[in-house]
């Protein structure tokens, strides 16, 4: 019996687990990617005449701000002995030992973009690419895996303006080395990861930096690491999904105050931590106090003498560049667009820019009405993107294979889904185009694992494996090998690997240890009580 095909587009991260996960469940995967490499958007790329647009959009210096251990796949940890967190060369060379190990590369064509997706009468996926020697051809597949992310299309502000200013405008997805600003009075536009990142690499170089934040006000700022040597995301853990959101927005912000500062008071952050995306950036509050970066409100009009102004009236005159890091359009270009957004009757529930970049996706991976086309790795997740998409390929290729715990709901339950998933992204998070498939990684992966039969449930855990791991599952770092403990692909390394990462963990020993022996205790009290009262005879007398 023939395997049924599965068109990859993509060979980033997204593609290769999406790969790996296709030849586990005997599916034959075949990977179309644009370059001559893996890794998407942290191979980095120069900019020249020859590639004036590359799909990567990392600059030379960028080092991931996600820790090893959170950002591994599920069945491959980061070599234990690299740094925490890794620069965009080692998250590179990551993605090629993962290649390596998993024989990967025999099942990418490279130099191959797709130029076409449509859909055949008899529901498969026609694929029209160009192949290395720019010859136009065109497949047929049963299955679609689009892992091509959404960091491709850079977005762009409307300011008054833009046009006659006659310094360098350029989005931050061209950045790529700050000798190029030596001496240079320079803003940048946005306060993410991205544009708080560039502009304090750029306060050792320029003449002056400026940062301004678009909503007037900054986000929630956090540090890579705390008390010393503790990655702040290894505090992420499974237990705190069972604390209120009033209570990890408290944990958040002291955090942020002890370790990276209180922010100026005229744009102090005005939402809680849980309703925006946290920006990590040690350095940036240090810069601030010495006047290298200096916050600035959002724009009003740029000018044709190089002046800027903005919103509170004030003017800065001698603009040398303007770098706006302002996110990314969702979209892509071989594909209908009303695929992922949910067509026009969807769209015009909401407003202009929330529905620019709309995501009308059932768990953000399938489009109700074709569940035979899967995205994967669109998802802006609190957290690392490589071991929720990999999660991600599972869940589909456990469904396209009839291994799914459940059945895929039906369209208008799919639909339904969609807009309660919006509703609560409405709720939660102001309105804006970077803000509609946000998720936070852990709820999110078990919502998918429970479906495919991997989550960690932690009586189960218990059970299995003994009190210490248990403790570390729960109060340890939150290692995607999690995933790996249980169900039909588990990994006979996966608790050596989560004992490893959790080895004289702060977190373990700080909370907790002292919150296990407080359960413990209070459970053998419940147990004396129940002995004393006799209800432990007469419930054993049931059985």
């Amino acid at each position: 019996m023939s395997k049924s095909r599965v068109a990859i587009i993509g060979a980033g991260p997204s593609g290769l687990t999406s790969i790996k996960q296709c030849i586990d469940d005997n599916l034959e995967p075949v990977c179309f990617e644009a370059s001559e490499h893996t890794g998407g958007l942290w191979r980095y790329t120069e900019i020249d005449d020859k590639n004036e647009d590359p799909h990567s959009s990392i600059y030379k210096s960028i080092i991931i701000i996600t820790s090893k251990d959170v950002m591994s796949f599920t069945d491959f940890p980061v070599p234990y002995e690299w740094p925490t967190f890794l620069h965009n060369s080692k998250v590179a060379s990551y993605f090629d030992l993962y290649t390596e190990k998993f024989k990967l590369n025999p099942y990418i064509r490279f130099q191959s973009p797709v130029k076409r997706l449509s859909i055949q009468s008899d529901k498969k996926w026609k694929v029209t690419y160009s192949n290395p020697k720019n010859e136009e051809c065109e497949e047929v597949f049963e299955y679609v895996m689009v892992c091509t992310g959404h960091h491709r299309y850079p977005r762009l502000p409307k300011y008054i303006g833009m046009d006659k200013f006659v310094g360098k405008q350029m989005h931050s997805h061209f950045y790529r080395k700050p000798g190029d600003y030596d001496n240079k009075r320079v803003i940048v536009v946005g306060c993410g990861n991205s544009g708080m990142d560039i502009a304090v690499e750029l306060s050792g170089v320029a003449s002056q930096v400026y940062l301004c934040t678009r909503k007037g006000t900054l986000p929630w700022i956090l540090p890579r690491r705390i008390f010393g040597s503790l990655p702040s995301d290894h505090l992420a853990t499974r237990f705190n999904t069972y604390l209120p959101a009033p209570i990890r927005d408290l944990i958040v912000k002291a955090i942020a105050h002890c370790t990276v500062g209180p922010h100026p008071p005229e744009f102090a952050p005005k939402t809680a931590p849980s309703a925006s995306h946290p920006t990590i950036k040690t350095e940036f509050m240090e810069r601030v106090s010495t006047g290298t970066i200096i916050v600035k409100p959002n724009i009003s009009e740029l000018k044709s003498d190089n002046s800027v102004v903005f919103v509170d009236g004030s003017v800065l005159s001698d603009i040398d560049a303007i770098i706006y890091a302002t996110g990314y359009d969702i979209k892509f270009a071989f594909l209908d667009k009303e695929i992922i957004s949910g067509g026009e009757k969807v769209e015009q529930q909401f407003e202009e820019e929330y529905r620019e970049n709309l995501v009308w996706l059932y768990k953000y991976i399938f489009p109700p009405k074709l569940p035979n086309i899967a995205f994967i790795g669109l998802v802006q997740a609190i957290g690392a993107i490589m071991p929720v998409s990999e999660l991600q390929a599972q869940y589909v290729t456990s469904l396209w294979t009839g291994k799914l715990y459940s059945k895929l709901p039906t369209q208008d339950e799919m639909e339904e889904s969609i807009r309660r998933n919006q509703e609560t992204l409405r709720k939660r998070y102001y309105h804006a185009a970077r803000h509609t498939i946000e998720a936070d990684m852990i709820p999110y992966m078990d919502d998918l694992a429970k479906d495919i039969g991997c989550l960690p449930y932690l009586p189960k855990v218990l059970l299995k494996y003994g009190p210490k791991l248990w403790c570390q599952v729960l109060f340890g770092l939150p290692s995607p090998t999690h995933y790996r403990l249980f169900g039909r692909q588990a990994w006979d390394g996966a608790a050596e690997a989560i004992r490893k990462q959790n080895e004289g963990s702060p977190a373990i020993v700080m909370c907790g240890y002292p919150i296990a022996i407080i359960f413990s205790m209070l459970l053998g009290l419940i147990l004396i009580i129940m002995i004393k009262w006799g209800l432990i005879s007469r419930c054993t007398g049931l059985f």
